[in-house]
Order: C-alpha cells, then sequence, then structure tokens
C-alpha cells in the first residue's frame, strides 16, 4: 500500500503542467492554444522565446529528478535486494514520465516526455543520461529539428540501458531495459504527427517566434 501510494504521488507530480503554467502566468497566453499546442520546452520557445522555454524544460526536467531522488530515499528502506531497488527507481522515472504524458490535471493529456525524461536519467544512471543526450545533440546540431534529436535518442534509449552494463562488465537488469523499452515506444508513438511531418518533409526546425525565425 505505501508503494502504490509514492507511484500515485510520482504521477501526480509528473502531471504538474509547468509549460501551460508558464504560458498562462508569464505569457498570458494558453500554449495548447499557439503553435502546436503541446505544452512542452519546444513549442513554448517557439511561441513564447527562449528564457520561457529554457525554464520549462528546467522544470519539467526537474520534476524526473526529483520523482527518482524521493525514490531513492525511501524506497531502499523497504527492499534490500539491490536490483530490485533498480526496478522500483526505474518504474518510478517511468511512471513520473507518464504522469507527465498523460497529466491528471489536463485531463489525460499533456507534453511528449522528453525533459522529464531526461530528469530522470540524470539521477537514475548518469552515464546512460549523458549517452542519450550526445545522441539528441548529435542530431540536434546536425538537423535542428527537436523533434528528430528526440525520436533518434528515444530509439537508442532502451539498447543504452544495455550497452553501459556491457561495457562496465556488469549483467543488465533486464526488466529495466523491458520498462525503457515500453516508454520508449509510448514517447516515439507520441511523436507520430512529427514522424509524418518528417516524412514529408514538413518538420519546422526548433528557433523562436521572438526572434522572427519560427518554421511551422
Amino acid at each position: 500500500m505505501y508503494l502504490i501510494s509514492f507511484f500515485i504521488l510520482v504521477f501526480l507530480l509528473g502531471g504538474i503542467p509547468f509549460g501551460l503554467l508558464i504560458s498562462r502566468y508569464w505569457l498570458k497566453i494558453d500554449i495548447r492554444q499557439q503553435g502546436s499546442g503541446n505544452i512542452g520546452m519546444t513549442n513554448v520557445m517557439r511561441v513564447g522565446g527562449k528564457l520561457p522555454g529554457l525554464l520549462t524544460f528546467v522544470l519539467d526536467f526537474g520534476k524526473g529528478s526529483v520523482a527518482v531522488l524521493l525514490a531513492k530515499t525511501f524506497i531502499p528502506a523497504l527492499v534490500i535486494d539491490i536490483e530490485t531497488q533498480k526496478i522500483f527507481l526505474s518504474l518510478a522515472g517511468v511512471i513520473v514520465v507518464c504522469g507527465h504524458v498523460f497529466s491528471v490535471f489536463l485531463r489525460f493529456k499533456g507534453g511528449k516526455g522528453i525533459s522529464t525524461l531526461f530528469g530522470v536519467l540524470a539521477v537514475l544512471n548518469l552515464n546512460i543520461g549523458i549517452c542519450a543526450a550526445i545522441v539528441w545533440l548529435v542530431m540536434f546540431f546536425w538537423r535542428h529539428i527537436s523533434s528528430l534529436s528526440g525520436i533518434t535518442m528515444l530509439t537508442a534509449l532502451p539498447w543504452l540501458f544495455l550497452l553501459i552494463p556491457w561495457v562496465k562488465n556488469e549483467s543488465p537488469v533486464w526488466p529495466v531495459f523491458f520498462l525503457f523499452l515500453l516508454l520508449s515506444s509510448l514517447l516515439v508513438y507520441k511523436h507520430l504527427e512529427n514522424l509524418k511531418r518528417l516524412l514529408k518533409g514538413q518538420e519546422g526546425q526548433l528557433s523562436s517566434s521572438k526572434n522572427n525565425d519560427l518554421h511551422n
């Protein structure tokens, strides 16, 4: 019962729509009615500029990190086995991202989860988080398309949970691999409209409307 309550709390934490709050109280708009309609960093930055976009990223990243930090604080007291701890910590990370994607405060609609996922990885497994960030950055500096960078990173992410332990001569935790395989598949599905635009060559590059450089 304790774990169930904790995971419900994590899901609610993930559901806090920071992008919507920033757009409403800073930009005086409803970000869901602007640009792509998404509440994440990319759309906030395109519509409102770099500072609101970066703040959205920091806050969404933060709730992912906080969720895993809370899990690291409370779950080890209940679970002695290290591998089981890793599974529960990963589950907390997956749940907070799902909370962002299916926000209870927005009638189970939300963002696409990339910023929150990076926050999870930064605390859950920094090596994997760094590798995932490198994949995202390499693709972004090549094409300057945020959605393409996210999809590429999501495609690589589950396999990093096998590759990094192999490099360190450790055994992978297979339930963790499958958790992130499922999560990555879900987030790629959330990018379905972006994928369609990418295939048609219509997906816009990330830029700020404040600089009159919106490609969308």
